[in-house]
């Protein structure tokens, strides 16, 4: 008897996902991947106090730490819920914007989740970099 088992991953690949943005963002962002560590950090604190849109809206006003942030959020949110953006170049704050009240929760779950991994991996890749410099 053969079965047929998708093996996703942890947390459904979230974690695959938070790694290579995080490694990605810390190419890019060199000098400033300190910067980008601290605000991945305070992002969770800052959707709990002002909701995900307003986070979102924040973040996509704001220089390139924020918006290497926001453009990953955006990244997996395209990938995981591809059918309530109405077009391939809406914005996430505006698919946001739009949704229902229990998809909205359902959007902040899970954001919270991605961020949390990208807070792991930021953290320990700073880490190796402390320890390189050492």
């Amino acid at each position: 008897m053969e079965t047929n088992v998708k093996r996703v991953g942890i947390e459904n690949g979230r974690a695959a996902f938070a790694f290579q943005e995080v490694k990605q963002a810390k190419e890019r962002l060199r000098g400033s991947f300190e910067n980008y560590r601290s605000y991945v950090k305070k992002m969770p604190s800052l959707i709990q106090v002002n909701g995900l849109g307003q986070a979102l809206a924040f973040c996509f006003q704001k220089g390139k730490e924020y918006k290497a942030i926001y453009q990953s959020l955006a990244k997996w949110m395209r990938e995981q819920f591809p059918d309530q953006f109405s077009s391939a170049n809406q914005e996430l704050v505006e698919a946001v914007v739009n949704l229902s009240s229990a998809d909205y929760r359902l959007w902040t779950m899970e954001a919270m989740a991605l961020l949390d991994w990208m807070r792991k991996f930021a953290d320990g890749m700073a880490k190796d970099d402390a320890k390189a410099a050492e």
